[in-house]
């Protein structure tokens, strides 16, 4: 199955007259709206090739993928919208459009309607009427985008359970905050710390999939950094707090265990020699005591939280405090955990805690190879590294669902947010930081295998559907030109594995908006929608493939030509700040009296990269200025042709 052509009648706010939009299939698709219904005809597509995107060996098939360019407020993504519209059960998620949206069967080719607003339709290549089969039972759109602007969508925000885009899944995880925190009297966790836990679960799935680690799908196409297992990072705060709220009896001892820190920290070269310890055991021996003073410290800072009741801590016995003094770091810390109360009621939880550093130090304790540890990081495996996730979401609950529960002024709601400390352990998908168009790629990934895993893959009771449409939203916007080149290769080499994990094996579709010339240089011409703006009215025409103003190279083509035609860029391919600056020069050669700021206008054409134009310009400049400086020039680029040719002799 495959979506291979829409037509539209009319659009509230986009069309004003009737639209055909071709997305590439063996046909091309060409629509009359008469008195008697809609006819459709169709022409052989000279430029289709049957299974020309399907390169995996999986039995999901790719069967098509297309692209929507134009310029920005042209409707690149209100053509998705029409698509999503087919497969929302809702009489408000409604694009303003009368539309027919045709598909093709992949065995035999034969059209099939999946949604009609014309009446009848007639298919005049064989005389008979096209009819609705009930496709949109067998097919449904998996909509992603990376965008983050706050822009709330009436027709699908609510409706569309087939939504990944930044906006739904953040979205969707305060949502699950929000009920989590509503039974605890109060959100027990920040929420920038919640959002980047979630996210970085999805990640750690993803990574640790066989589909990566296996079949090695993701691994190389980025050339992201090597990584096996995730890797957890410890990473402390300030250590140097005031004493300023801290409850009085509480700060010998926390500044005992700091103490403590330091120098079990300060003497690990003494173990090592005494010991004969080796470089893994040395790091074993350096991040238990990191652990420990992250911990104290994010304890610390609880106690700073401007308050008026912090005062009120009970005092510890005499015989605790000898106990304290006996004791190493780590023990010293859980025993403070254990005992520390205000008012009578106890801080926190000994159980919470206890699990975590248990948990924690079976994993540093286990570790075998000194490529898994260093004295601030930890390597495990996917469902060790959840699972201590959660153990310190569960810890820096506590922490801040104390606050709460101690405060005498609850009313203040700014509490909720300035009086929360984030953990110390955090997840690194790869030992170096990403960058942010590296974190796209991950996300777009990472957030579409985990939908599919969970909607699709483990619920028992799912609606599995025949074929799948992936519409992209400009998913390609972060990612840098090199990545840009790799992205329709990227979508084409692994998404049908993410649906192959599927029982039912599904036909997969790709539709993606974009403005990259790099990305459209991967789609045949007639898989290309163009949407041309026209500027005085403000309305959008798609130029049919017959269209005289329609590009005509994209497959292979080359990239100034891309630029020039199918992003509509006009008068000139350089930005408009150097135009207007050889503009200003031209211009000033073209008066020959004025030899005013000769010296700027020399340097100006210097700095001109483009080889034509500089010659040009200096040819113009010596005639005014009675110099030589284009014999200089040319000379100098004869020079590194000269080294060029002696190179490749």
């Amino acid at each position: 199955m495959r979506i291979v052509a829409i037509y539209i009648d009319e659009h509230d706010y986009m069309f004003n007259a009737p639209q055909t939009i071709n997305f590439g299939g063996r046909y091309l698709y060409s629509f009359e709206d008469t008195d008697k219904g809609l006819n459709v005809s169709r022409a052989e597509n000279s430029q289709f090739i049957e299974g020309f995107f399907q390169l995996t060996n999986c039995d999901t098939v790719l069967t098509n993928i297309s692209a929507i360019v134009g310029q920005n407020g042209s409707g690149k993504s209100t053509i998705l919208d029409i698509i999503r519209s087919v497969f929302i059960n809702s009489i408000f998620a409604l694009p303003q459009c009368k539309k027919l949206i045709l598909c093709e069967r992949i065995n035999d080719h034969k059209p099939t309607l999946l949604i009609n607003d014309f009446g009848e339709v007639h298919f005049t290549n064989s005389d008979e009427k096209l009819q609705l089969e009930n496709t949109s039972q067998k097919l449904t759109s998996i909509y992603y985008s990376p965008h983050f602007d706050y822009k709330y969508n009436r027709n699908f925000d609510d409706y569309d359970k087939f939504d990944i885009s930044f906006d739904k899944i953040l979205e969707q995880d305060l949502s699950e905050i929000f009920e989590t925190s509503s039974s605890e009297n109060g959100l027990p966790y920040s929420p920038n710390q919640e959002l980047l836990f979630r996210n970085s679960i999805r990640q750690i799935e993803f990574l640790s999939s066989e589909l990566v680690k296996e079949k090695e799908i993701f691994k190389d196409l980025f050339q992201l950094p090597e990584h096996d297992d995730p890797l957890i990072e410890f990473r402390g705060y300030n250590e140097n707090e005031k004493d300023w709220n801290t409850p009085y009896t509480f700060r010998t001892f926390i500044n005992g265990i700091k103490e403590k820190t330091k120098k079990e920290l300060d003497d690990w070269h003494k173990v090592r020699d005494t010991k004969k310890l080796d470089q893994i055991e040395v790091h074993k021996y350096l991040l238990k005591r990191h652990v420990v003073k992250f911990t104290i410290i994010l304890i610390h800072r609880i106690f700073e939280r401007s308050n008026n009741f912090l005062h009120e801590g009970d005092i510890i016995s005499d015989e605790l405090k000898k106990e304290f003094e006996e004791q190493d770091a780590i023990s010293s810390l859980l025993l403070l955990i254990k005992t520390i109360s205000i008012s009578g009621k106890k801080v926190f939880s000994y159980a919470v805690a206890d699990q975590l550093f248990r948990k924690l130090y079976e994993l540093i304790d286990n570790v075998s190879n000194e490529n898994e540890i260093t004295q601030f990081s930890l390597r495990m495996k996917k469902e060790d590294a959840v699972e201590l996730l959660v153990l310190q979401k569960n810890f820096i609950s506590d922490l801040n669902r104390y606050y709460y529960l101690l405060r005498n002024d609850k009313e203040d709601a700014v509490y909720q947010e300035y009086h929360k400390v984030d953990g110390f352990i955090f997840y690194q998908p790869f030992s170096k930081n990403l960058s942010s168009g590296e974190h796209a790629i991950l996300n777009l990934f990472s957030r579409l295998y985990s939908f599919i895993d969970i909607n699709l893959k483990k619920i028992k009771y799912r609606e599995l559907k025949d074929h799948f449409v992936l519409l992209l939203d400009e998913a390609d916007l972060s990612f840098h030109p090199s990545w840009k080149k790799k992205y329709v290769m990227a979508l084409l080499s692994t998404i049908p594995y993410f649906f192959d994990e599927l029982e039912d094996k599904p036909s997969v579709q790709i539709i993606f908006t974009t403005h990259d010339p790099l990305t459209l240089s991967d789609i045949p011409n007639s898989n290309v929608v163009y949407l041309n703006s026209n500027k005085e009215n403000q309305e959008t025409s798609v130029l049919g493939i017959d269209d005289a103003d329609r590009p005509q190279k994209t497959f292979g083509a080359n990239i100034s030509d891309l630029l020039a035609d199918s992003f509509f860029i006009e008068d000139s391919l350089i930005g408009d700040f150097a135009k207007e600056q050889i503009t200003n020069t031209i211009d000033w050669l073209k008066r020959k009296a004025d030899k005013d700021n000769y010296q700027f206008y020399k340097s100006l054409i210097s700095l001109i990269d483009e080889p034509i134009v500089k010659r040009k310009l200096f040819e113009m400049y010596d005639h005014k200025m009675g110099t030589k400086i284009e014999k200089v020039f040319i000379e100098e680029e004869i020079r590194k042709l000269q080294n060029r040719l002696d190179k490749l002799n």
